[in-house]
């Protein structure tokens, strides 16, 4: 009988230990690793969401100063993608003609996984007369000062370029200017010594000497086109208007950790606890009642 006591003994102490043992294990805290960011899809609405496009350029006349960009893909908790919008006055209405630029203000964002999709908007910025709006994936201001200026040819900024507009209208000059220009145009009517070159004029019927001058003139045109020729060869890569791409990089590629749902559950952890002492109270009741039935009923 001593034997069988010793035995429910052991046993109810190794179900109080294993008890007591689970609301230990249930709160202690489990934290993720950080998570490898990717790069990531976008796409672009110019009319507040109604159609979506991905190409790399936006032709239009007129400048585009609200701008809809959303994720296209889907992407982890913890990664993070900002996105640009960007306005210059140029000297010109194409990439090959805006020479030099000068920044006009910006808008940025950053997108997530609970904020897959914002609207950028730059119409306070808007370019008077020629103008150049980048759409770009990082969250950079290329004023001049922070980043580089665009500046064609060579320097093609922003970088992670989305999509890219130019154009606009040349500035009227102002309307002092003509006025200026015009009275010299009242010293040309002493036009009268033009008669005396009409009698000259007798001069010229000697036309056999034009067929001459028109045979120096062909040759001469001749070689005056190899010159018009050789104006295009400048078909560089560094020329050609910079074309987007739908994707943007992350704000860095790995995401700091984050605490894992198992370890922050205090609900769980008091519920567990409970449990364990449940099982605790039982294993001491099943003790008692077998030490009962192998004394005949009567305590030891």
């Amino acid at each position: 009988m001593r034997r069988s006591t010793k035995k429910y003994i052991s046993s109810a102490a190794g179900i109080g230990a294993v008890a007591l043992g689970l609301p230990v294990v249930a709160t202690a805290p489990a934290y993720a690793t950080g998570e490898h960011c990717e790069k990531a899809a976008v796409e672009y609405s110019l009319d507040g969401g109604d159609t979506w496009t991905s190409d790399g350029r936006i032709n239009r006349a007129t400048p585009v100063t609200k701008i809809q960009v959303r994720l296209k893909t889907e992407v982890k908790n913890s990664c993070e993608y900002a996105v640009s919008l960007a306005s210059y006055s140029a000297e010109g209405p194409t990439w090959a003609t805006s020479g030099t630029q000068a920044f006009l203000g910006w808008d940025t964002t950053t997108l997530r996984k609970g904020k897959k999709q914002a609207e950028l908007d730059v119409s306070k910025y808007a370019p008077e007369c020629f103008g150049q709006i980048d759409l770009y994936g990082n969250g950079k201001k290329y004023d001049g000062v922070q980043e580089p200026l665009p500046r064609y040819p060579h320097a093609k900024f922003p970088k992670d370029l989305i999509t890219a507009w130019n154009g606009g209208d040349k500035c009227e000059k102002p309307p002092t200017t003509p006025p200026a220009t015009t009275p010299p145009a009242t010293t040309t009517p002493p036009a009268t010594t033009t008669p005396p070159t009409t009698a000259p004029a007798t001069t010229t019927p000697p036309a056999t000497t034009k067929p001459p001058t028109s045979a120096s003139a062909s040759p001469s045109t001749s070689t005056s086109k190899p010159p018009t020729s050789t104006a295009p060869v400048p078909t560089t890569t560094d020329t050609e208007a910079p074309v987007g791409q739908p994707e943007v990089p992350p704000t860095t590629e790995t995401a700091p950790p984050a605490l894992a749902d198992t370890g922050g559950d205090n609900n769980a952890a008091v519920m567990i606890g409970a449990s364990a002492g449940v099982l605790l109270v039982g294993g001491a009741g099943v003790l008692f009642w077998n030490r009962r039935r192998n004394n005949g009923g009567t305590p030891a």
